[in-house]
């Protein structure tokens, strides 16, 4: 069995949401015996999962996977004594949340609740700053990854206390509306508009966003939306209405599986040949064959600007949040010490130098 405290030096190094995803990969292996098939269950990259589990290795100093040759299939893998605590532990972190996320009735004591837009979850970004944060006050965050859209859906609902999102129009829709109580800007990025090498439609040569999306929909190129609400999402109907386009026919696609975010979205951009909006640190976090599938073509247009704001929601409307985790996290990510996790990253520039 682990000892507790290489359990607990694992979960605050790499974050929640890195803990769970290392969860998920651990229950396919268990479930398909082997690495390559439950990757390919869970829609996840080999390279991305074999990472997870070697950082997760070095940090535990302990194996996880143990290797099986040969048989009907092939071989495969099986989990050490190690991997099957882990795994314990796992489920029961999966049972803690959901009663977390179950229980309306305020608990101070709580860990503080952030609905994430998948972006910052995608990089890394929200376990560096809930590890530091942690670290700092003792205070745990935990995160729900959707798209900005769903994520303020959550936040009405009242199953989060504060809210990371990238849709400006929906975030002062949802300040009007009273659901907040303060709004911060936190970073800013851009996004831009990647497609294929042979750039059929000429985007690397258009005078702006909507110019480029105008010379897609005029030839028909092919174009990939998340077509989630989220708000990358958002931000490619906004270029579209700017264009005079509105989008249809064979060449424009909505990705069934845009809800699970811009990166699974662009490996599938990629194998069909796709024209895509994606933000930037999506894009610089892809593999390079995907990268090089998907040449950037466009990102120097101010209409481009990609900004993300964190809202505490009001104690007001919804009484059950733990609006004071709210606003230290919120003062904390906004202060010196997050924006410099946010600067270090590259990904994103933060609002607060």
């Amino acid at each position: 069995m682990l000892e507790h405290d290489r359990y607990k030096l694992l979960l605050e190094a790499d974050g929640t949401d890195r803990f769970q995803r290392l969860g998920a990969i651990l229950a396919a292996v268990a479930q398909h015996g082997s690495l390559n098939r439950a990757t390919a269950a869970l829609g996840m990259s080999y390279r991305q999962a074999w990472g997870l589990l070697r950082k997760a290795e070095e940090r535990l100093g302990l194996p996880l996977l143990t290797r099986r040759v040969g048989g009907a299939e092939g071989g495969g893998a099986e989990l050490t004594e190690a991997a099957r605590d882990l795994l314990v532990r796992y489920q029961r972190l999966q049972h803690e949340v959901a009663q977390i996320l179950a229980t309306p009735a305020p608990d101070p004591g709580r860990p503080i609740l952030i609905a994430s837009t998948i972006g910052p979850v995608e990089v890394g970004l929200m376990d560096l700053l809930e590890a530091a944060f942690h670290r700092a006050t003792g205070l745990w965050v935990r995160h729900i990854a959707a798209g900005s859209g769903q994520a303020l859906a959550i936040a009405r609902e009242g199953r989060v206390d504060v809210v990371l999102a990238h849709a400006p129009a929906d975030e002062e829709r949802f300040m009007q509306e009273g659901w907040g109580a303060r709004r911060c800007p936190l970073m800013a990025n851009r996004f831009l508009i990647c497609g294929p090498a042979n750039d059929a439609a000429g985007v690397g040569a258009a005078a702006s966003a909507a110019d480029a999306f105008l010379r897609i929909a005029t030839v028909g190129a092919p174009f990939l939306s998340r077509g989630d609400q989220s708000g990358t999402h958002q931000k490619e109907l906004a270029l579209w209405a700017s264009a005079g386009v509105v989008p249809g026919g064979a060449w424009y696609r909505r990705y069934e599986r845009g809800a699970q975010g811009s990166g699974v979205t662009l490996q599938e951009a990629a194998r069909a040949g796709a024209y895509m909006l994606v933000d930037w640190a999506t894009y610089a976090a892809a593999a390079p064959a995907v990268r090089g599938a998907l040449p950037l073509l466009l990102e120097r247009d101010e209409a481009l600007v990609n900004p993300f704001s964190l809202i505490a929601l009001n104690p007001q409307r919804l009484p059950q949040v733990n609006h004071a985790g709210a606003e230290r996290f919120i003062d904390w990510a906004t202060g010196p010490d997050g924006q410099a996790i946010i600067a270090a990253t590259g990904h994103f520039a933060p609002v607060n130098k």
